[in-house]
């Protein structure tokens, strides 16, 4: 769950299967949307949008107001390309790269047959570096690619401490939603921030681009699994560990969504590399299945409506909870034709089918479980404290709740605002403090 989801974007805005569009036109198509969304015309843009599309923003204001929460943090839209991805359903899905006044992003758009706007979603953005800290150094970095050769090669970076080794390292498995090997969002970059300050203190680490980033044509599928989004990637990165003679122990750290399937991934790496693998870092996850975390973060936006915005919403909330229970017992076939919270249905029955809490202690492997009080993307509740109360007691596991850490892992001073714009601090970097304890934790093995 890293990325923030605008105007319950997380399912009021998402795809619904109807005839093809073709190829050529869904590029032109999103960029003549976001020109017009620039200009202002939001009428035009709410008039050509499918049905589903307008019955979640409403009317041209709740376009506007959409519109309004992305350039409230980018600034002005100044310009977009558009690349059409392929088809999801039966709907075309393009990628527009974006520049706006404040920040580079990435917006998804999709169109049904007919050309109207099905979706509009902020995938990605990336803050200028202007005035960034310089780096302190203390490592060594080299570039990687997992599978190389092959069509979906993927760009990684191996981070070394200096000296000898052979040293432990970690595989980083990133947070929900397309992202780069540093798992960049707003002015964040946890994975570098990581890397660095572990490689610092002994510990070497892997981190790659993940799939849907560097493949979204390859992530379009209507059985697009959480193996083939996260799994295989993870494995590949252990395996190029596993041929390094300066790596000696494995560990698999997970933020975000990435902590909520770590147990599912390990007992996988573990069938590929034995007693190498030794433990899990776990940072801002939970052992809630996806889906209640997306229904908790939908009712905290809920709070912020009313009338009859409020009433439209909470429909549509309390309609996708009733599906939770159906799913197990749908066929494959069902399952790929609906979404669940916005994501394929059969996605979300396969993330479900594997008990977190459950894995983990089928595993029995040491855990180091963190997370930060001023996290409201993944609250307390649902995550370190779930953690807690679903493993043994005497199950060894590190639990630690740091009182300013954010759900991007960096100390925030005062009170969170509950949006983005938490995360547009320019001195944004992952607590050291966390970094620290990590490192102390795996020397301790």
């Amino acid at each position: 769950m890293r990325h923030v989801l605008v105007f319950l974007l997380i399912f009021l805005l998402c795809i619904s299967p109807v005839t093809a569009l073709a190829e050529a036109s869904a590029a032109a198509l999103a960029e003549d949307v976001l020109a017009s969304l620039a200009e202002g015309d939001f009428a035009a843009v709410f008039e050509n949008s499918d049905a589903a599309m307008q019955e979640a923003v409403g009317d041209a204001d709740g376009m506007a107001a959409v519109w309004a929460q992305i350039t409230g943090l980018l600034g002005t839209l100044t310009q977009a390309q558009a690349e059409d991805v392929g088809a999801q359903g039966d709907y075309r899905v393009v990628l527009a790269q974006c520049a706006f006044e404040n920040a580079d992003a990435t917006l998804t758009l999709a169109f049904d047959a007919q050309g109207r706007l099905g979706s509009l979603g902020l995938v990605d953005m990336r803050m200028r570096e202007e005035g960034a800290a310089a780096d302190a150094g203390g490592y060594i970095e080299e570039a990687i690619k997992l599978r190389a050769g092959e069509d979906d090669a993927t760009n990684g970076i191996l981070t070394l401490p200096e000296g000898e080794g052979p040293f432990p390292a970690v595989v980083m498995v990133h947070g929900s939603g397309p992202s780069d090997m540093d798992e960049s969002a707003y002015a964040c970059a946890p994975f570098r921030d990581i890397a660095h300050g572990l490689a610092r203190l002994g510990v070497a680490s892997i981190r790659y681009d993940k799939y849907t980033y560097a493949h979204p044509e390859n992530c379009l599928r209507t059985d697009f699994t959480v193996d083939d989004e996260y799994t295989s990637d993870a494995l590949d990165a252990a395996a190029l560990l596993m041929e390094d003679a300066r790596i000696a122990d494995l560990y698999l750290l997970g933020h975000s969504q990435g902590a909520m399937l770590a147990p599912r991934i390990m007992a996988a790496m573990q069938t590929e590399v034995g007693d190498r693998l030794r433990g899990g870092v776990l940072l801002a996850g939970s052992p809630l299945p996806m889906w209640e975390i997306q229904y908790h973060q939908n009712l905290d936006v809920l709070k912020t409506l009313s009338g009859e915005a409020l009433a439209r919403s909470e429909a549509l909330v309390e309609a996708e909870v009733a599906k939770a229970t159906a799913l197990a017992d749908m066929p494959a076939e069902e399952l790929q034709k609906q979404t669940f919270f916005g994501i394929n249905a059969y996605y979300q029955a396969d993330e479900m089918s594997v008990d977190a809490a459950q894995t983990a202690v089928d595993l029995d492997l040491p855990l180091f479980i963190a997370q930060g009080e001023k996290d409201w993307q993944v609250r307390p509740a649902d995550g370190v404290e779930a953690w807690q109360a679903k493993l043994p007691q005497d199950f060894d596991a590190v639990y630690k709740l740091y009182p300013d850490m954010t759900h991007m892992l960096f100390d925030l001073q005062g009170t969170p605002t509950g949006t983005a714009a938490d995360y547009m601090a320019a001195d944004a970097r992952v607590s050291e403090t966390l970094i620290e304890d990590i490192a102390t934790w795996i020397a301790a093995r």
